[in-house]
């Protein structure tokens, strides 16, 4: 890797507070890439571990909390003068059947997905030095549709429309803002699904180039949408290995695949 692609960038990453996770391994990819990075989240210890690896540094910041994410903006501009690129990978699943999802699911998933991220774009588009670069990590199911995931769903797709509506109107400042939309994504969430025997069997055959996501496919792409010379605003990047050529397997089909690989056991 060109090691000076972000040279005299500082980048701020909300959402790297889990161990290997995408927002992680977009952090690390920028560090290598020459920028400063502050990375924040929930959780002190993970996000001391990853400002070491990396040689950045770090601060609290719950997305639920306007406050905190303007303390957050505030806590970079006071060590670097600036932060140049923002992305935020905060995210919590619901899955269950449709008329099982309570108010308190859909809550959950517009305090995190949608009005978190929406308060976290209105103070980055604010305090993010220009020319800046925007990124919030979707999903590839607010475009296609998968089975019992309906508050999720509707929460990301409604944010991927607000991320289009913003990047229309701060255009003319210099501001670039996309969205990353990824599919079933190897990361340590997924390991106890991963070790269910044909289930992710499921997934795979119906991804054109044969296997789900990895951290690191997310990861280059927020690199590329992180440079200046990337001249796109307002854009999904469905970063699925071609998932959206096909579709999400159906529940029926993933219990299938299942049953199928225990009896082969």
């Amino acid at each position: 890797m060109d090691t000076t692609l972000l040279s005299g960038k500082v980048a701020l990453v909300i959402g790297a507070a889990a161990k290997d996770n995408m927002c992680q391994a977009i952090a690390r990819e920028y560090a290598r890439a020459g920028a400063k990075v502050v990375v924040a989240g929930r959780h002190e210890a993970a996000l001391k571990l990853l400002a070491e690896e990396i040689g950045g540094s770090w601060t609290l910041c719950d997305i639920t909390r306007k406050a905190e994410i303007e303390a957050m903006a505030a806590f970079a501009k006071r060590r670097h003068g600036k932060f140049d690129i923002a992305v935020n990978g905060c995210a919590k699943g619901i899955l269950k059947p449709f008329e099982e999802h309570t108010g308190e699911d859909v809550d959950l998933m517009l305090e995190i997905s949608f009005k978190g991220a929406f308060q976290w774009l209105q103070v980055m588009v604010r305090e993010i030095h220009s020319p800046g670069s925007i990124i919030n990590l979707s999903s590839a199911v607010a475009t296609i549709l998968f089975e019992r995931h309906m508050a999720y769903m509707g929460a990301k797709a409604g944010m991927d429309h607000v991320m289009r509506a913003v990047a229309n109107e701060y255009g003319r400042k210099g501001i670039r803002i996309n969205t990353i939309a990824p599919g079933l994504t190897d990361t340590p969430m997924l390991q106890g699904m991963a070790q269910i025997p044909g289930l992710l069997a499921a997934f795979e055959k119906e991804y054109p180039l044969g296997r789900i996501n990895t951290i690191d496919d997310v990861a280059f792409a927020a690199l590329f949408l992180a440079q200046d010379r990337c001249y796109m605003t307002g854009q999904t990047l469905h970063v699925t290995g071609g998932l959206t050529l096909r579709r999400n397997p159906t529940q029926a089909e993933i219990e299938a695949s299942i049953a199928a690989a225990g009896k082969a056991g």
